[in-house]
């Protein structure tokens, strides 16, 4: 009895120096009470985006102005409607154009009349001059009257001309062939010069995308970036472009400073159409089969460890029984994706990085 006892206690103080054992490792190996996350540095891809908005507009758009003053008489193209290049699209009123145009033509008339007695009187005085029957001041009174006459019909042919460009402006034709995206005049009603009349899209199957571009984001962009983009007309439906140009003019909005970039797309079923405001994903920066850690692996800072903010510090996880878990590696990166970082040196495939440290009687 005394022995089964014996053996009893023995059992009890192994296992109590089991759970003391236990204690002093566990409190050894999580300083604080503290639990690390590790991953794995991987090969794969590293890609970098950025989320801009923009507008929808039409590309090459054609817009006609007025050339003259008047009342519209008739239109007959409208919204939507296709068009051929030198279809009749509206008629101003041109009675009084067509007015001046007869007094103009009575003018130049009468003053080419003027030109050749005058041509005919300088003809003659030269010839009588050359057989000294008039004097030399005789002949040039003749030729200060011929071109006195002569300068009179160029300014009347001048008015006149202007007169027929302005009849001939008074019919609105279209310069191309396309679509009436806009228009802006209507019957009865008057226009005055330069007043816009039609604007007219040689066609929709392509269309470009202006997007905003944040200050601390252009230095990213680029031509022939991919693009990706939804409306919100189409929510279901991704639009692809790409970069045509990035421009260097400042946009100043409400004190914050954008950059515009003009991105092109195909549009065969005419989903998209002008003035619509898109959501855009802009692929700035893609890499594949790199080595790579997660972003998060740059954030952490165990135990308060001072680091140097301009030098890019990871802790590797230590592979030997016993001392710190951890070592912080100084390394080189190349491309910042939206999840990884590409790393150039001092970390290998397969080795484990610190990428977050749990507080005990917190959750993951």
């Amino acid at each position: 009895m005394n022995k089964l006892r014996q053996n009893w206690i023995i059992i009890c103080v192994i296992c109590l120096s089991i759970v003391i054992m236990f204690t002093i490792i566990r409190g050894c190996g999580n300083k604080k009470g503290r639990t690390y996350k590790f991953e794995k540095a991987s090969v794969g891809e590293v890609k970098k985006t950025i989320l801009v908005t923009g507008v929808l507009e039409v590309m090459d758009l054609y817009t006609i102005l007025s050339k003259t003053n008047g009342m519209v008489l008739k239109v007959y193209a409208d919204f939507n409607q296709k068009v051929g290049k030198g279809e009749l699209l509206a008629k101003i009123d041109s009675t009084s154009v067509e007015q001046d145009l007869l007094k103009l033509q009575a003018q130049l008339q009468g003053v080419r009349i003027e030109l050749v007695a005058a041509q005919q009187e300088l003809d003659a005085k030269k010839n009588m001059y050359k057989d000294n029957l008039i004097s030399k001041s005789g002949m040039e009174q003749a030729e200060i009257k011929y071109e006195t006459t002569n300068a009179k019909f160029k300014q009347v042919k001048l008015d006149y001309d202007l007169a027929l460009t302005q009849k001939k402006n008074m019919n609105i034709f279209s310069p191309i062939s396309g679509i009436i995206i806009n228009r802006e005049i209507s019957d009865n009603v008057p226009i005055a010069v330069n007043a816009r009349l039609f604007e007219i899209a040689p066609n929709l199957e392509k269309m470009r995308l202006i997007i905003n571009v944040d200050e601390s984001d252009i230095g990213y962009m680029k031509a022939d970036q991919k693009v990706t983009f939804t409306v919100s007309a189409h929510p279901e439906k991704i639009f692809e472009g790409k970069v045509a140009q990035v421009r260097m003019k400042p946009v100043d909005r409400g004190g914050v400073v954008n950059y515009q970039a003009v991105v092109t797309c195909n549009n065969p079923q005419h989903f998209l159409k002008p003035g619509m405001t898109a959501t855009a994903l802009v692929v700035v920066g893609d890499k594949q089969n790199v080595l790579r850690v997660v972003n998060q692996a740059f954030t952490i800072t165990p135990d308060d460890s001072k680091i140097n903010p301009f030098k890019k510090i990871v802790w590797k996880k230590n592979n030997t029984i016993g001392g710190d878990e951890f070592t912080p590696v100084e390394v080189k990166i190349g491309l910042v994706g939206d999840m990884y970082t590409e790393i150039l040196g001092n970390i290998k495939k397969g080795e484990k990085v610190l990428v977050k440290v749990i507080d005990k009687g917190t959750s993951e």
